[in-house]
């Protein structure tokens, strides 16, 4: 955090939910607490707003807000205080429950407070919110549609195989009813892309990027418009290993003392998203990329499980993506020269 831990006198902590904005303020120079509750809407960040300032010495400045990552439900707030220049942490919910230890009773208030306290404890690890890529907001919501439509098709399509198995006449009494839905689906899909390559288009920054990513054989438009949208544009990570652990493709060792000797494996705290389109990614890129292929029938060789050589694969293209981004050159396919 670039901001002096000295400026900062006022700690706040915001448990949100989808009507309502729990608010501690923690004021350890002065050992003082307030709590207040408020609507989430942009009324109630009025009256909040209010509020803080009749507290003696509060100014944005010299506050730190703090909050958990919850979706849609804290979009009004971070527009709200982004207007006004706040210092805003959002942190990971697991983050915050873990670092607490042991802990009895849980109530929005008492979250509130914890999570105040966590901003306190931890200030040397906050990481400012920066509202500087609107249209990275855009472009999820985007994604996220898509993949909720997505999702429809295959509910949809699975239900109806499953019920021809079983009743081949009425599954096809109920495919034929389907027939309208389905194709009303794909069509919004279809426009959903054709939005989201519009946004790309317009936007040099993006398509720099995009241009980049998608130079790399195997990586495709959706895997790079999701590392995009996720990363921030590459920005959220300081190295390829930050990323690859929150890809969730980073090996990590596990062994204690002489008895305990586990194979390294990825850690199951990651984007479950990203992991998974990544996966997909490298799958396809060993039946269709011949460097990667042999590159993957290497490592099956040298006595790595099937399982282990897709992920040195999704390393690989992970940080081929990542170099072309920094580099700033297009992919150059050095087996083919």
């Amino acid at each position: 955090m670039k901001k002096s831990c000295k400026s900062l006198t006022f700690f706040i902590g915001i448990d949100v939910s989808k009507l309502t904005l729990d608010v501690t303020v923690l004021s350890p120079k002065s050992s003082t607490k307030k709590y207040k509750q408020i609507s989430n809407t942009v009324e109630g960040l009025q009256a909040l707003n209010s509020w803080l300032r009749k507290i003696e010495g509060f100014k944005y400045p010299h506050a730190l807000f703090c909050l958990e990552h919850t979706g849609v439900y804290t979009r009004v707030l971070l527009n709200y205080f982004s207007d006004k220049n706040a210092n805003i942490w959002l942190e990971s919910s697991l983050h915050i429950k873990k670092s607490l230890g042991l802990k009895r009773g849980k109530n929005d208030k008492i979250d509130s407070l914890r999570i105040a306290e966590y901003a306190y404890r931890f200030i040397d690890k906050a990481k400012l919110y920066q509202n500087n890529l609107p249209v990275i907001t855009e472009l999820k919501d985007l994604l996220t549609c898509r993949a909720r439509l997505k999702k429809q098709l295959k509910i949809n399509r699975v239900a109806i195989n499953e019920l021809k198995k079983s009743d081949p006449v009425q599954g096809e009494k109920v495919e034929f009813f389907s027939v309208a839905a389905v194709k009303g689906i794909k069509i919004s899909i279809e426009e959903i892309e054709k939005e989201i390559m519009k946004i790309v288009e317009q936007n040099r920054e993006l398509k720099e990027v995009y241009d980049l990513a998608t130079s790399i054989p195997g990586v495709g438009p959706v895997l790079t418009l999701k590392l995009m949208v996720y990363t921030k544009m590459f920005t959220k990570f300081k190295n390829n290993r930050q990323l690859a652990c929150y890809c969730g493709v980073a090996p990590f060792e596990y062994s204690s003392g002489t008895s305990v000797r586990g194979k390294a494996g990825v850690s199951k705290f990651a984007n479950s998203d990203l992991k998974s389109t990544l996966h997909m990614a490298a799958i396809s890129s060993v039946q269709h990329n011949p460097d990667l292929k042999a590159y993957y029938e290497r490592k099956v060789k040298e006595g790595k499980n099937k399982m282990s050589a897709i992920n040195a694969v999704r390393n690989k293209l992970l940080y081929r993506i990542v170099a072309v981004v920094k580099r700033k050159t297009p992919y150059v396919n050095v087996y083919n020269v």
